[in-house]
């Protein structure tokens, strides 16, 4: 073991799950003159063959069981037009978030009957747009579903709408969701459908935890609800099991159970902490009592993708397996990935301006970012950055630092944790941020202090910039 991650004030190694072609990045241009020079930073790196190979990886168990379906791109995790022209290439739909992703999507020449629109808070011109272009409106709540009507009554056309359902019961609790439909009164929200307004095309669930029987038992619910609904009259084609698919981030399960651990350890007084501040990530100690759970994506898991989907599918209730109740009836099953279907697209890259103790010894890193530009959602970031060095030789330092952003702010640290270094970066030094794609790197990203947003960055299979925005 590097003799870095002995260090008793440092957070334990969590070292990146990298693709072949961020390995060759890093490789290649570690050390050259020439990409320190040129290349413009802060950027984002993107690189789309990785992006249709987890296409393909997904569609793999919903092919072998012969099931009629597919993806949706969740677009939201990545705002860059090339993933939506990639996600066409591959015929995959695209659910989209709100009205400008919907006109720039169809602008990329996507048809709308290949858009579907889970957006919160639908107003007025995206339900006209919507109904007039044929895209697919998933209906959260009755207000909605009282607009949709309406308009469709005004333009004198259907509206294609799904209905997205929430409150599903398992063995161990109700699925709780802020969105939806309660799933128990879903005969009263068919009573108040017109049918010569719309066409009910899909049923929808939203399941906020990454729990593969929770979605198989949403699917068996709204498989019954179908049944009941074709008796009178609604031909429903499809059920939507949206988003939340597992991805993988590092490469070791040990890496990652020894700093679950050692964070607990840490908040028990059983270590020093390795944590900005104190911060428990989620933990906090009342007395000898231990609170909350880690905010943290499950950042290892062995239910990566494909995995996740097989699983879903293979669920079993009451003795009748998920993917051949769907054949049996006839219906579509659609999955909404965004951040898994962005798993290893994108990295971020950034400089380290300068290095400083702080009043109380704690050495930091500064970078040309802020923590907005590659914004975790959780409490942390969990991936450990690598540095691309100028030198490729440098004065042993074996201690720790904090990676802090540009944002005049206290609290704009890219990670919380103290990071164990065996070499001290310089200023120019290069340090990467491994797998940003999904949602890491645009979902919050902000121009704070009027400095412009990181450059996005296409690169082609020789890992050459093809284009930039």
């Amino acid at each position: 073991m590097d003799r870095t991650a002995t260090l008793t004030d440092c957070a334990p190694p969590l070292t990146a799950k990298l693709a072949p072609w961020m390995r060759k990045f890093i490789a290649q241009n570690q050390g050259s003159p020439d990409f320190y020079s040129k290349f413009d930073l802060p950027a984002h790196l993107i690189y789309g063959d990785e992006f249709k190979r987890n296409v393909r990886d997904l569609q793999a168990p919903i092919k072998e069981r012969n099931l009629k379906g597919g993806l949706y791109f969740a677009r939201k995790a990545n705002k860059l037009p090339w993933l939506v022209e990639l996600a066409k290439q591959e015929d995959l739909g695209i659910d989209t978030a709100s009205l400008g992703e919907v006109r720039e999507t169809i602008a990329l020449g996507v048809h709308p009957s290949k858009v579907v629109i889970t957006a919160i808070g639908k107003q007025d011109e995206l339900v006209d747009l919507a109904i007039s272009k044929g895209c697919l409106l998933i209906i959260d709540n009755e207000d909605e579903l009282k607009l949709i009507q309406a308009h469709a009554e005004k333009l004198g056309r259907k509206a294609r709408v799904g209905l997205r359902f929430s409150g599903f019961q398992t063995a161990d609790r109700i699925v709780f969701s802020r969105f939806g439909l309660p799933v128990e009164d879903f005969k009263l929200v068919f009573n108040q459908l017109d049918k010569n307004l719309v066409d009910v095309e899909n049923l929808h669930a939203h399941i906020d935890r990454y729990d593969t029987n929770e979605r198989a038992c949403a699917a068996f619910r709204l498989l019954k609800i179908i049944d009941w609904a074709r008796g009178e009259g609604f031909d429903i084609k499809s059920i939507d099991l949206g988003g939340g698919i597992l991805m993988r981030y590092l490469d070791s399960e040990s890496q990652w159970q020894d700093f679950q651990d050692s964070l607990l350890d840490s908040v028990k007084g059983k270590r020093p902490y390795f944590t900005w501040l104190n911060d428990g990530l989620g933990y906090n100690r009342f007395g000898d009592e231990i609170v909350g759970k880690p905010d943290l994506y499950p950042a290892w898991n062995n239910l990566s993708k494909e995995r996740f989907i097989s699983a879903v599918l293979d669920d079993t209730q009451n003795g009748e397996v998920l993917h051949k109740a769907f054949n049996a009836r006839n219906v579509e099953l659609y999955f909404e990935p965004g951040r898994c279907l962005m798993d290893n697209v994108g990295m971020t890259l950034a400089r380290v301006t300068y290095r400083k103790r702080d009043t109380l010894g704690n050495w930091l890193l500064g970078v040309n970012v802020n923590r907005m530009n590659v914004r975790p959602f959780r409490a942390e970031f969990i991936c450990d950055p690598i540095f691309m060095r100028q030198n490729k030789e440098g004065k042993r330092f074996d201690q720790g630092a904090y990676i802090v952003g540009n944002l005049c702010s206290e609290s704009d640290l890219l990670y919380r944790r103290k990071i164990a270094l065996d070499v001290l970066p310089e200023p120019k030094d290069v340090i990467c941020f491994p797998n940003t794609g999904g949602y890491l790197m645009h979902h919050m990203e902000i121009g704070t202090h009027g400095d412009p947003l990181p450059v996005n960055i296409l690169l082609d299979q020789n890992l050459r910039e093809v284009e930039r925005i």
